[in-house]
Formats: C-alpha cells, sequence, structure tokens
C-alpha cells in the first residue's frame, strides 16, 4: 500500500469523523428554535391538544358523565392535503390517547381508515379456526369483536400565499367525531397554525 493512498484513508476517517461529531441531539422541549415552514412536532402536538380540549369541553363529552362504560372509537380517513408527506398517524394516535385517557373512550384496533391502523394479528389470529395444529378451545370464538360506536376522521389542508419575498402557509387541521348508528357529527373542530418564511425556506 504506497502512501498516497494511506493518506486518503486517514483523510477519509478524519472528514467522516467531522460529519459524525456534528450531530447531536435536540431536547424536544427546546426544538422550537430549529422550527421551518414545514409541520412539525410541535405543530403535530399543538394541533392534537387543542383538539382534544375542543372535543373534553363540548357538550357531547359533558353528556357522557352519565355513561356507565366508554365508547368504542375507530380512526376513520385523515387526509393528508398538504405539500408535505407525513403520516396522519402521528396526529390522530396522539389525539386517541388523551381521549382514551380521560376514560370516556376506548380505541379499537381492528377496524380503522387512513388515519390509523390495524393489528393486523387480530384477523391472523382467528384465522386458525379449524387448523389442527392450534388447540381450537384457545381460539377466539365468532363474534367476540366490539364494533366502534364512534368515528374519527378529517383533514389537514395547505395555503401557501405570496407576500412580497416571503410566504405565509396556513395549515387547517380539521376534525370530526361522527356517531357511527345515526352518521350525525356529534362533535368537530378546526386548528390554524400559520407560518412566514422566505421564498425559498417554504416547503412545497
Amino acid at each position: 500500500m504506497n502512501s498516497k493512498l494511506i493518506m486518503m484513508i486517514i483523510l477519509g476517517i478524519f472528514v467522516l469523523s467531522g460529519c459524525a461529531n456534528n450531530v447531536k441531539y435536540i431536547d424536544s422541549k427546546n426544538s422550537k428554535e430549529y422550527t421551518s415552514t414545514s409541520l412539525d412536532l410541535h405543530d403535530i402536538q399543538t394541533a392534537a391538544t387543542q383538539s382534544v380540549q375542543s372535543l373534553l369541553q363540548s357538550q357531547y363529552v359533558k353528556n357522557l358523565a352519565t355513561e356507565k362504560k366508554p365508547k368504542v372509537l375507530a380512526i376513520s380517513d385523515v387526509v393528508n392535503d398538504t405539500m408535505q408527506n407525513f403520516s396522519t398517524e402521528e396526529l390522530t394516535r396522539k389525539i386517541t390517547r388523551d381521549m382514551r385517557n380521560s376514560g370516556k373512550f376506548i380505541l379499537t384496533m381492528a377496524i380503522s381508515g387512513s388515519g390509523g391502523s390495524t393489528d393486523k394479528m387480530i384477523q391472523q389470529a382467528r384465522e386458525t379456526r379449524n387448523n389442527s395444529e392450534f388447540n381450537q378451545y384457545s381460539v377466539q370464538e365468532k363474534g367476540t369483536l366490539i364494533a366502534p360506536e364512534l368515528s374519527l376522521s378529517g383533514k389537514i389542508i395547505q395555503k401557501n400565499t405570496k407576500i412580497g419575498s416571503k410566504q405565509r402557509i396556513d395549515y387547517y387541521f380539521l376534525l370530526s367525531l361522527t356517531d357511527i348508528k345515526t352518521g350525525l357529527v356529534v362533535w368537530d373542530d378546526e386548528v390554524n397554525i400559520i407560518k412566514l418564511g422566505k421564498n425559498k425556506s417554504v416547503a412545497w
């Protein structure tokens, strides 16, 4: 191995070491100073928190005080109509987690729309019926799944407006809670997040 090749290897190691040293952890509580015009953790948390507060203060939830059992909730479709690629489940799971913590709702993973996800094992475990490799006394019987009573759906919209050399970005978080039996909306809410940035920094 000649000296030139050795020097190139050493230089490469130093470059990689330098890049690694530039990476650092950021406390989520102090990460707002690194914000951008795109939707980030704080925006999702803000939208979820405000939506849940609106729901828990609604007349519908107040009327649930007399209910003996929590309402079974399913996550339906939540459309990402922004110019960014992210999972709407980041929003819905935080909302439903806070809803469950209130003691008035419980989430089913047996059925969901695009805004959530299902636990595939619920169905796969039931496919073991009549399979001699499994003790049939341990297999779930038919008719044991609990159907949802409520459906959480929504849409996230982005609107960009050019203002001189800057861009204003409006995000709309639209959420609805629907009674599946009647089809009636029992609660809905809208959370707005507005950002301002230079044209080059705007998320398209």
